[in-house]
């Protein structure tokens, strides 16, 4: 089939979102499909033969880009709509059409402006909670990356169940690639390296550092009560289970290093900033945190559970889900909850470690990038 494929936003590669856009496309391609890939400006795509569309130069700032999403590109859409089979928007919790002249599958992947208050400008809330609804509901088909995230396109924008599609994200496999954009070329790297599958193979764990994964945002990804949490490790099992924070500095950043710095375990804690080659994070984690007050799936939570790092993480919403058996889970506004986990999870004992790696490993099968992608493909012929 001949997809158009909004990739916008890309996030500049640093996020939850850009790795979507990325695995699907890639997956898409795979699969034997003929894409046309709609970019922002300066993006040049994959490099792989697609066809790249790039959103005009004005439009590099967000509410520019929302507006154009919104009212100029269904026309572009409709003039060009004999080249295409079906209209995949990757991030439609955050970039919709006004109408839809091809059959379209659109990704929600959060709704995380109703459990954050603050997240963004009162003017953003506005848009995420009244004007993108609207118009995201007119699309043939809606897909959710999560049963939680579906339960809240019911609650709070009032879809009925039957007309939400729950398609996992996906996994990186052992052996497979990882492709990555970087100034509009294509680089590749190994996915789960020789150390990792080790680790796999034997449930060996000696790396002891405790890792996140996330960008440094606050207070929605929660940093502050992770560190305050870590202060309150004896200072023994912080001095033997450092805390590495990996993440470009995004909105309030600067609330989160002035907590590091005030923590009493302020020498064990770490921040990378944002990491082009994540495998050589994996291959030092001993330990999997993952505290986000809210999460519409939760990607780097499976690629631990793969790689056979024991985990914990917030409780609620898809984190939750994910979590099943496999991960510990907490209360992510409690700081002592969240002690309490750590404590738990670096003392536990080497046969309990070893069964929870086991779960996990078995747990993380039924995410596959290139499941999500035939779901898509299956909506748009009308098969689902």
């Amino acid at each position: 089939m001949r997809f158009l494929v909004s990739c916008i936003p890309y996030d500049g590669g640093k996020s939850g979102i850009s790795v979507y856009v990325r695995e699907v496309v890639r997956a898409l391609r795979e699969q034997g499909h003929l894409l046309t890939l709609l970019v922002e400006p300066g993006e040049r795509g994959t490099g792989n033969g697609d066809r790249v569309v790039s959103a005009p130069g004005w439009t590099h700032r967000p509410a520019l880009s929302m507006l154009w999403h919104l009212f100029v590109l269904p026309f572009w859409i409709r003039r060009h709509r004999s080249e295409f089979d079906g209209f995949v928007i990757c991030a439609a919790n955050r970039r919709v059409c006004a109408w839809y002249p091809l059959p379209t599958v659109a990704t929600i992947h959060d709704l995380a402006n109703f459990h954050i208050p603050g997240k963004y400008s009162r003017l953003r809330m506005f848009y995420l909670a009244h004007i993108l609804p609207f118009f995201a509901k007119r699309a043939q088909h809606l897909v959710s990356v999560s049963g939680a995230t579906k339960a809240d396109m019911v609650k709070y924008w009032r879809c009925r169940k039957e007309d939400v599609t729950v398609l996992y994200n996906g996994l990186q496999g052992k052996s497979g690639k990882v492709e990555k954009w970087k100034g509009g070329k294509v680089e590749e790297g190994e996915g789960i390296s020789a150390t990792q599958n080790s680790r796999l193979e034997t449930g060996n764990s000696k790396p002891s550092s405790i890792l996140y994964i996330s960008r440094i945002e606050h207070p929605g990804k929660n940093h502050v009560r992770l560190i305050e949490a870590y202060g309150k490790l004896p200072r023994t099992l912080a001095e033997a289970h450092p805390l590495v924070i990996a993440g470009a500095d995004w909105k309030d950043a600067a609330v989160v290093h002035a907590a590091a710095a005030q923590s009493p375990h302020a020498d064990f804690i770490r921040f990378t900033g944002f990491v082009e080659d994540v495998e050589s994070l994996w291959t030092e984690t001993g330990f999997y945190v993952f505290p986000s007050l809210f999460e519409g799936f939760g990607l780097s939570l499976i690629e631990a559970m793969a790689r056979g790092i024991p985990c914990a993480c917030s409780g609620n919403g898809s984190l939750g889900e994910i979590a099943a058996d496999v991960a510990l889970t907490f209360n992510p506004e409690s700081v002592e909850d969240i002690a309490e986990a750590l404590t738990r999870l670096l003392t536990e004992r080497a046969e309990d470690r070893a069964a929870r790696i086991a779960r996990g490993r078995e747990h993380v099968k039924k995410f596959s990038w290139q499941d999500h992608a035939k779901g898509i493909t299956r909506l748009l012929e009308g098969v689902a």
